[in-house]
């Protein structure tokens, strides 16, 4: 039997003969670590050295086994390229929900193929008045401006009529310029309605045949 005064003493012996077994199998499960620098030199110990830190590192036994290996940090241009990569795939994910719902206002909007062609029959229609009305300016703009300029050449030997003639003119000119912008911008505006149009139409009717059940582009699966 052992002594009272014994047993705390074998005790401590005990936990740390543990502690000091545990330590030498992490020690030995941790490796030695290798690591070969930008210059091609290799650097052998328990931690990477500094001059690995953007290289790859080695783990080995102490037998020289190859235990595992580390990658090297991701350099700043592979880390610029995921960072691309993450903002590609974040507006790829935005113009998918973006064309879902078009989809979806669409074929809420429209019940039929021929309602599409009448909305842009009426905007057609719309824009075709104010460009008439602004053609109809312009004829009237440019007369003026002609007697203007016949004027202003009977005025020519009168100073304070050739000035006034002058301003006249560029005020008109500055009128018919103006005007001539707002028709280009108009008629720009039914080729836009029509190629507008003639995309949704084909959207429509991609959407309205497609297979029943089948899942629109971008809808996530049940």
């Amino acid at each position: 039997m052992t002594p009272k005064y014994l047993a705390p003493l074998i005790s401590l012996i005990l936990a740390l003969a543990a502690v000091t077994a545990t330590d030498a199998h992490a020690a030995k499960g941790a490796g030695i670590k290798k690591c070969q620098d930008e210059t091609g030199k290799w650097h052998y110990g328990d931690t990477a050295a500094e001059g690995c830190a953007k290289s790859k590192v080695i783990v080995i036994t102490e037998t020289g086994t190859k235990r595992k290996e580390i990658a090297a940090p991701p350099t700043e241009e592979e880390l610029k390229e995921r960072e691309r990569h993450k903002e590609d795939l974040e507006l790829e994910k935005k113009d998918t929900a973006d064309r879902a719902k078009k989809d979806e206002l669409l074929l809420s909007t429209y019940g039929h193929e021929q309602d599409i062609i009448y909305v842009r029959d009426r905007k057609l229609a719309q824009v075709e008045s104010s460009i008439g009305a602004t053609e109809a300016t312009l004829q009237s703009l440019r007369a003026v401006l002609t007697r203007m300029e016949a004027q202003a050449a009977d005025d020519k030997d009168d100073k304070a009529a050739s000035e006034q003639n002058t301003k006249a003119i560029a005020q008109t000119r500055a009128q018919i310029a103006k005007h001539e912008a707002y028709l280009a911008t108009r008629k720009q505006e039914q080729e836009d309605i029509r190629k507008q149009t003639e995309q949704d139409l084909a959207r429509y009717r991609e959407l309205k045949n497609r297979a029943p059940g089948a899942a629109a582009p971008g809808a996530k699966p049940r």
